[in-house]
């Protein structure tokens, strides 16, 4: 079979290695272990939509990751046992309650985000800056199409 290299062949293709990789089950834990942030992937990614819909309730946080309640209520369990997300009631029904990180969770969010830095420079460490910001621009483009297309 002959491999197609039309433009878009080409991107299917490269976004598919880069999907690959980033679902790896050791993704990510390299990154989190430098920074020394003892989460595994599923906690951490639920710590970071936390972060992002500050005093989200749990349909919420569950909703934005297009999980169920019940998957995402065990490692919300578990991210405020280890102290890096709080409870707080719901001033608008008593029987809910929203969460949000703790100074904690804010630090190790920052903390893996600066290993990821790192990283992504020593990885790419022969591109100049005018290339990065090219394929920060791409990617981004990428992901506000897809967005628009799923009306997120």
């Amino acid at each position: 079979m002959t491999e197609e290299h039309t433009p878009h062949a080409d991107l299917e293709r490269a976004l598919t290695r880069l999907v690959r990789r980033a679902f790896l089950p050791t993704a990510g834990a390299r990154t989190r272990a430098e920074a020394g942030v003892d989460l595994e992937r599923a906690a951490y990614s639920t710590l970071v939509r936390i972060s992002a819909l500050e005093g989200a309730r749990l349909s919420e946080i569950a909703a934005g990751m297009g999980l169920e309640v019940s998957t995402v209520s065990r490692h919300v369990k578990r991210l405020v046992t280890d102290g890096y997300v709080e409870v707080a009631a719901d001033p608008d029904d008593a029987r809910a309650r929203r969460y949000s990180p703790t100074p904690a969770g804010r630090a190790a969010l920052a903390r893996v985000r600066d290993a990821r830095r790192v990283r992504l420079a020593e990885l790419l460490h022969d591109w100049d800056d005018a290339e990065l910001h090219d394929l920060a621009r791409k990617l981004d483009r990428v992901v506000d199409a897809l967005e628009a297309e799923e009306g997120a």
